[in-house]
């Protein structure tokens, strides 16, 4: 059976090779699917050829003065019947006429022969004389047909289809100084137009307007492929789907300008709100240690490159770490939102009361055509001084202000009195003054007497405690680790390192790197630790080697202080 079948072939394929090159094209015929049509909707023409011809033989770019010409496709037919081999080629293009008239298809010629021209009649959009023939169309329509500059369009295409689908594009709409994104994912239900039972398939688009004026959407256009109802034979190679093609009407939508008395940042919507957050969330906080606000701008119906920049008014007493920000899009029941969301690391500087000031955003609604601001409330808080800390000492002048409580003195009497008082006073405190003097030398000569030995043996130990207590430092367990984290740029081990060593040399309590910095004058290099450990997102930490040289050169110079004051200088010479 096998052998029959592929003597059969070689047959058939040696007829094929041998009348090929003396078949000629003897007739073009060329048909419509229907006639008449409704404008914007799409009918098929068909040219059928009576020999194999090349794919190229047929241009449908003749037809596009008056049409929409979509895909065309090729499929080839080859029999034999009675021993005569005979073949045919067959071109489908999709048409779709944009407006109403009488238009003629011209003829078209291959291979020598030429196909007749055909009459179309072309109806308005509407027109129920050609409803039942329709096998697919487009309806579309936006929400607004009167805007602002960027505000967005919400634009919904549907897809009607009366045949099963077999494969297809819809082609978004289009439109100059705009831009057009897709809204969430296609919608697919059923519905009955004039007796006839459709699937519709939706899909919604996002238009956002950059330039004001007039602005022209070209309508969204389908081109596909459907299924027909004939059965397909397996002895034609002839496919059984049909293609398709439809284009949504032209919608005219009218941008206003931005409104003249507008400043700052233009953002248009229906609704903007801003939250804030504090973590860890608590009354009170410490002076140097950190604590987190987070604010979070939420629009509806913009992207999210079109959101403003937030920049909260932080006051003097605290130091600031942007920790970046976040952006999010989404889309609910059709509509985009977009949010941003920004974190400030907040450390405190003084003790006291802290105020973060509310929180503006402007913005301009555009339900209502006024402008709006979103805001925040006001944040209190208190800052304490940590155990060991010293607060930033405040100036005032007491004195004086006892002595403007003091009432003047005018009677001429008391100021005599007073002042005979006061000479008694002062020869008697001059007389005990030069007692106690006298006595206080004869003690001193005496005691430097007896002390003079052992004092030059007080000097020689202190100074080699200073000395063997900087020699032995590289031989320190907690040195070494602030070493090693400094030459690695480890932020997190040497701050840690570091305020354990320095409680343990300083003999001392350091509860931050704040206070640290502040005790050995080296606030700038512990400034560029603390903005890595508070703002994770920034460039890594390569500041180790200048924190260890810093850290170190103010151990010499506290040593240098601490020997020149402990050491005395000889009261009496050698001589």
């Amino acid at each position: 059976m096998v052998r029959v079948w592929r003597h059969i072939i070689l047959l058939m394929s040696f007829l094929l090779v041998s009348q090929l090159a003396h078949a000629d094209v003897s007739e073009v015929t060329a048909t419509v699917d229907r006639n008449p049509v409704t404008a914007n909707e799409s009918f098929v023409l068909t040219i059928t050829v009576d020999d194999d011809v090349a794919n190229d033989s047929f241009s449908p770019s003749e037809l596009l003065k008056d049409f929409v010409v979509g895909r065309t496709s090729v499929s080839r037919q080859t029999s034999i019947i009675n021993g005569k081999l005979s073949k045919q080629t067959r071109f489908t293009t999709v048409l779709i006429p944009q407006s109403a008239g009488e238009y003629k298809i011209p003829a078209i010629s291959i291979g020598g022969a030429s196909s007749a021209p055909i009459s179309l009649q072309v109806l308005e959009p509407g027109n129920n004389q050609d409803n039942e023939q329709k096998i697919a169309f487009l309806e579309a329509r936006v929400d607004n047909q009167q805007v602002y500059l960027q505000q967005p369009i919400t634009y919904v295409a549907r897809l009607f289809l009366a045949a099963d689908l077999n494969k297809g594009n819809l082609i978004p709409p289009e439109a100059e100084n705009a831009d057009i994104q897709q809204i969430g994912r296609d919608e697919e239900s059923t519905e009955m137009v004039n007796g006839r039972r459709y699937k519709v398939y939706q899909r919604v688009y996002q238009i956002t307007p950059s330039k004001s004026g007039s602005l022209s959407i070209a309508g969204a256009r389908f081109d596909g492929e459907v299924f027909t109802q004939g059965q397909r034979s397996i002895f034609s190679s002839f496919s059984n789907t049909q293609p398709v093609s439809t284009i949504a009407e032209t919608i005219e939508v009218e941008v206003q300008p931005v409104p003249d008395n507008w400043q700052g940042h233009w953002l248009p919507s229906e609704l903007v709100s801003i939250s804030q957050s504090v973590s860890p969330e608590q009354e009170t906080y410490t002076v140097g240690e950190p604590f987190t606000i987070s604010y979070m701008l939420t629009a509806v119906g913009v992207k999210p490159e079109q959101l403003p920049d937030v920049r909260p008014s932080f006051p003097d007493t605290v130091r600031i770490y942007p920790d970046g920000d976040e952006t999010d899009q989404f889309s609910r029941n059709g509509v985009i939102i977009s949010q941003k969301t920004i974190s400030f690391a907040v450390v405190p500087n003084q003790p006291g009361p802290l105020r973060i000031p509310a929180l503006s955003i402007p913005w301009f609604n555009t339900k209502t055509g006024k402008p709006a601001s979103a805001i925040t409330k006001e944040l209190n808080f208190s800052v304490a001084m940590g155990d060991g800390m010293q607060s930033i000492p405040k100036t005032s002048n007491n004195a004086e202000a006892k002595a403007s409580e003091e009432p003047p003195l005018n009677d001429e009497k008391v100021t005599q009195t007073e002042t005979k008082t006061h000479s008694v006073e002062w020869n008697i405190w001059i007389i005990s003054l030069l007692a106690l003097v006298l006595v206080v030398s004869i003690i001193l000569n005496a005691y430097l007497l007896w002390s003079r030995g052992t004092n030059s043996k007080s000097k020689v130990s202190t100074r080699e405690t200073a000395e063997d207590k900087s020699r032995n430092l590289n031989k320190d367990k907690l040195w070494r680790e602030f070493q090693l984290a400094c030459r690695n740029n480890n932020a997190q081990e040497a701050k840690e390192s570091l305020l354990k060593w320095a409680n343990r040399y300083f003999e001392r309590s350091f509860n931050s790197i704040t206070e640290l910095s502040q005790y050995l004058s080296i606030e700038k290099a512990c400034s560029s630790l603390q903005q890595s450990l508070y703002q994770p997102r920034a460039t890594s930490w390569q500041e180790g080697k200048t924190l260890y040289k810093d850290v170190k050169a103010s151990i010499e110079a506290k040593k240098n202080i601490t020997t020149t004051k402990d050491v005395l200088p000889n009261l009496y010479s050698n001589n």
